[in-house]
């Protein structure tokens, strides 16, 4: 079937030879409970990091809008032990509990290679598979963003049925999405089936092969081969790894619509699906400036705000405002775009824009402070950018993004800058931070595209045109 459509039929065990149509995720949400108690559930593994709560907001809010859900973040006990002061005030802040476990693959695994493999940040999420006391759990990817209400899913779950999606790039289950019942056995069946079964590239987990692929897809190896053979296959060694357990008998798994409840990229999606029907996005993490790419709501909401600008009738400046738009000097990065708060909600961010963008006086301005050498105001309208971040200097992100406006007086945001001469073009400087960091072009592009975002980075190297900004 075409990708993008709520689905079809419902589907009890996905056959070995050929594709299956999506399960209707309303109509098995009939068999789940209305009010259910639901986990919303994270993993990391190695040691912890900001960077694995990217999209804890998102989740947040689905979490919320469900009621008694809790988020979860499933660890390592060794690891656990590197939370640091600021991660645990994270969890604190995000109302997330952490659930520590023995091991990320498991133990006496027969397929257990040394080096260059995905399965132990892949494998631990088994562990989730036994988080009883909910009606459903989900397990999400960090870099996942709720679009939607996902609770028809949730009670899908629920009802005893275990969900996933394929990926984007044709593998058969993409492992940074799945529903389930919790169930303990269906963690002692993940081990048995660990314990019984070696991988081969050519004939998959247990000689199971790779149907309905063609043949080994990416992550095959990991977690995704891993999963679906389990769970979807007929194969002997998952009938007997769920019959040692008493499951292979009621055990119900099918997949979701990915475009829907997953969506990755636009590959195999309905040619005309609307992204407002997406209620989870899962990557890409950027904007990628096609048509047919849904992108995460950010980009979607920027792109719709910059097209409303570019519309509106303005009246000619005031004295004011032609004053402010003359203070100091022009800010332009090396490859010519200048810096523009992107107004969203609440406090917008800094992002490279055309200089000719309209209004043309919202582009930011490089002003010395008067009777301080070299220090240096971003500003716009006689205000100024600031770090993004709560006023706890603590909760600053690693990588924080430049946001606007604060009062220029401020002390607790930090809004001082100063130049640092560039060797990589003439006349150019870096702009350094208070806090020793540099502004950066989001991943650093010598040649950024327009919308690109803005963010502080501990490389300063002046040799880097990247990183080189002019004035005028």
């Amino acid at each position: 079937m075409a990708y993008g459509s709520l689905g079809s039929a419902v589907v009890v065990r996905v056959q070995d030879v050929r594709n299956v149509p999506c399960l209707d995720v309303e109509k098995c949400a009939e068999g789940g409970p209305v009010k259910g108690k639901y986990a919303l559930v994270l993993s990391h593994w190695g040691r912890p990091s900001e960077g694995m709560l990217g999209s804890i907001k998102s989740m947040r809010a689905a979490a919320d809008k469900m009621g008694q859900t809790d988020l979860v973040m499933v660890m390592l006990k060794s690891d656990a032990k590197h939370m640091t002061a600021k991660i645990e005030k994270l969890f604190q802040k995000w109302e997330l509990k952490l659930h520590t476990v023995d091991w990320d693959v498991p133990p006496n695994m027969k397929h257990y290679p040394k080096t260059d493999w995905c399965g132990h940040q892949d494998l631990i999420r088994l562990n989730v598979l036994g988080l009883e006391g909910y009606d459903a759990v989900a397990y999400f990817d960090g870099d996942c963003e709720f679009q939607g209400d996902i609770t028809p899913m949730m009670r899908c779950a629920a009802s005893g049925t275990f969900l996933s999606t394929s990926g984007g790039m044709g593998e058969a289950l993409n492992v940074g999405f799945f529903a389930v019942k919790p169930d303990r056995r269906l963690v002692e069946a993940a081990v048995f089936f660990a314990q019984q079964n070696a991988f081969d590239h050519n004939t998959g987990w247990g000689g199971a092969g790779w149907a309905p692929n063609g043949g080994y897809y990416v992550g095959g190896e990991c977690g995704q081969g891993f999963f679906y053979t389990l769970f979807y296959r007929k194969s002997p060694g998952s009938q007997s790894a769920l019959e040692h357990v008493g499951l292979w008998d009621t055990f119900k798994s099918a997949q979701l619509d990915r475009c829907i409840w997953n969506y990755q990229t636009d590959s195999s999606c309905r040619k005309d699906l609307d992204c407002r029907h997406v209620r989870v996005h899962h990557k890409p993490t950027r904007e990628r400036g096609s048509e047919k790419e849904c992108d995460k709501l950010q980009f979607r909401h920027r792109r719709d705000s910059l097209l409303h600008r570019q519309t509106i009738s303005r009246p000619p400046l005031t004295a004011e405002q032609l004053r402010w738009a003359q203070e100091g000097r022009l800010l332009k990065h090396s490859a010519g775009l200048c810096l523009r708060p992107s107004e969203e909600e609440g406090d917008g961010t800094l992002m490279l824009l055309s200089c000719s963008f309209p209004p043309v006086e919202q582009n930011i301005r490089l002003v010395g402070e008067v009777g301080k050498a070299n220090s240096f105001l971003l500003k716009q309208g006689g205000q100024c950018t600031h770090v993004e971040g709560d006023e706890d200097p603590e909760m600053i992100p690693k990588e924080p993004k430049l946001a606007f406006p604060v009062d220029c007086a401020a002390t607790t945001n930090q809004p001082r800058f100063k130049k640092i001469p560039s060797t990589a073009v003439k006349g150019g400087f870096l702009i350094q931070h208070e806090s020793g960091r540099c502004i950066h072009p989001y991943e650093g592009a010598v040649d950024p595209r327009q919308n690109t975002d803005v963010i502080l980075h501990s490389d300063c190297n002046t040799d880097r045109k990247a990183l080189t900004w002019i004035e005028e």
